[in-house]
């Protein structure tokens, strides 16, 4: 379903902060600072077939708390992507995995092509769920320390049959709304963080790296789902009629969005298989919503709470 400008179901408005920076023209890293400096930046051609590149994991399964509560979203082009932010609801988080903390959803945005490769492919898009340490008030207060960012990446294929992706469509739909750089829209339907994540998300890799923009901060924990969504070409080529606009005249299409892959250094990377996990009490990752979310989230506070008595 398209929204038109006289539809109740949106409301668009002008305008946001647009980025001062862009894309290099080269794949080669044109940034400067930590993006060029830094020795964990993101994001990584992600090594298969070769399994001394990847260390076999046995980290217990992933926490996904609220992710499939249905909340309304505000749409923003910035100038170098699209930005879904939630308009109240419950808060989505993450924990488990691997994660020593409760990390709270802040945003979701997306990249054409896929900015991870994997064994040198790269997917025609790419979502990212940013996350930060609920302990901090902010993004911006985590920003910078080790460990206080926590963004899992969903691929996303060319489906076989060029059907479209109902769920990503509600976001193409919105597209239009969001031509120009610096507009901001509501979605005309609401979203659910859970049904943008693939049907398995048991398998997945791990590796500590930065974000993908200037400045580049590192301590960023990235999980890379293993598994992909379906998407068709239609759907896919609505993001590239994005404008971007540094004043330079006419406004330029996002025609890509991605960062070339960095070298993976000393890093190890992890591949998280259940069939690896031999965790006693171990259960399939999903989403919780509800009093297991309550649950959940009462856990992982009494056990903060815990720590920080035994540090005092």
């Amino acid at each position: 379903m398209l929204y038109s400008e006289d539809s109740p179901y949106y409301a668009a408005w002008c305008c946001a902060p647009v980025s001062s920076w862009r894309y290099p023209e080269t794949e080669a890293n044109g940034w400067t600072g930590a993006c060029r400096n830094g020795t964990e930046q993101s994001p990584i051609d992600i090594p298969t077939g070769d399994k001394a590149a990847t260390k076999a994991s046995n980290f217990e399964p992933l926490v996904l708390v609220n992710y499939d509560n249905l909340v309304n979203y505000n749409m923003t082009n910035n100038g170098e992507t699209v930005v879904l932010t939630a308009d109240g609801g419950c808060n989505a988080y993450v924990t488990g995995g691997g994660l020593r903390k409760l990390f709270k959803l802040e945003q979701m945005h997306f990249h054409w092509g896929s900015e991870h490769l994997v064994g040198g492919l790269r997917y025609p898009l790419e979502l990212h769920l940013v996350h930060y340490d609920a302990n901090y008030g902010s993004l911006q207060e985590a920003l910078g320390k080790n460990g206080s960012l926590a963004v899992i990446a969903v691929l996303f294929r060319y489906e076989k049959n060029d059907v479209p992706n109902s769920e990503l469509g509600h976001v193409v739909a919105g597209l239009k709304l969001v031509k120009e750089a610096g507009r901001q829209a509501k979605l005309g339907a609401r979203l659910s963080p859970g049904k943008l994540l693939p049907t398995d998300t048991e398998r997945w890799w791990r590796y500590a790296g930065s974000l993908t923009t200037p400045g580049c901060d590192q301590g960023v924990v990235w999980t890379v789902f293993r598994d992909t969504l379906p998407a068709a070409r239609n759907q896919l080529k609505e993001f590239q009629t994005l404008q971007q606009d540094h004043g330079a005249g006419e406004p330029e299409y996002i025609l890509k969005n991605f960062r070339a892959p960095q070298p993976i250094k000393h890093r190890t990377v992890f591949y998280q298989d259940p069939a690896n996990n031999a965790k006693c009490g171990a259960s399939a990752s999903g989403p919780l919503s509800g009093p297991a979310a309550g649950a959940v989230l009462g856990l992982v506070l009494a056990a903060a709470l815990a720590n920080v008595f035994q540090k005092h």
